[in-house]
């Protein structure tokens, strides 16, 4: 927990709490495979009955909301191998990155976790591996942002931001509804801002726990659910 909260290097940790180096890897990787499988087993999607019996007023222009979905990127050392580095390297950060996707419920609650994958993967490359779409059906829907282009791949429907395309302007009714989507999909991103308030995931991640990064990753994002409060106090109702 003290790598994860305060992203602490293997030799401080040990010069911490006066142990060897390995035996500081040796926990931090058989620590984080338990909790893995613990959380792990812990069912956290949702049914949409529910979702539905505690859907916030907020979105009842939104009424069959599933999940609100968003990607998160995390800055990662840079590879040595040229081709590794064209894999994980990210034209959006400029910089080599794991790039994962995470699912919130419309009353703050973690929901979904991807693996990370590559930070040259596309957002809808994600959203097809990460197994979601056999958790929708076509009475639910899905709020993402302007990059998850998935209205071909999804059974549901799919609310999104409009886009300005070719034209001059957007008229006035996309305007309001992009205003509101944008003011419920900020809380998503206030999700993965707790997810890396855990440090080692706010900073570079060297490549040496690049092995285990699968297993810190959705570990970081499930503890979210247990170590803060409510992400919406007006939406907070026992689920």
């Amino acid at each position: 927990m003290t790598r994860l909260s305060l992203g602490l290097k293997q030799k401080d940790l040990a010069h911490r709490f006066s142990i060897h180096q390995s035996t500081v890897r040796r926990i931090i990787i058989s620590r984080a495979n338990l909790l893995y499988c613990l959380l792990g087993s812990a069912r956290i999607w949702i049914p949409k009955e529910t979702i539905k019996a505690h859907l916030p007023p907020e979105f009842n222009d939104y009424p069959y909301t599933q999940v609100v979905i968003d990607r998160t990127e995390l800055l990662c050392q840079t590879p040595s191998s040229l081709l590794l580095q064209s894999e994980v390297f990210s034209s959006y950060k400029s910089h080599c990155t794991f790039k994962g996707m995470l699912g919130m419920s419309p009353n703050g609650a973690v929901t979904f976790v991807s693996w990370l994958y590559a930070g040259s993967v596309s957002d809808k490359e994600i959203f097809k591996q990460s197994g979601i779409i056999s958790l929708l059906t076509p009475d639910m829907a899905i709020m993402v942002d302007k990059g998850f282009l998935v209205d071909d791949i999804v059974p549901c429907k799919v609310y999104r931001p409009a886009f300005l395309s070719r034209r001059t302007q957007m008229p006035a009714h996309e305007v309001r509804e992009t205003q509101s989507i944008a003011r419920l999909r900020v809380h998503v991103e206030r999700m993965i801002r707790r997810v890396k308030e855990h440090k080692l995931f706010d900073t570079v991640i060297p490549l040496t726990i690049s092995g285990s990064i699968n297993q810190f990753f959705p570990v970081t994002c499930l503890l979210v659910n247990y170590q803060n409060g409510p992400l919406v106090r007006a939406w907070a109702k026992p689920v």
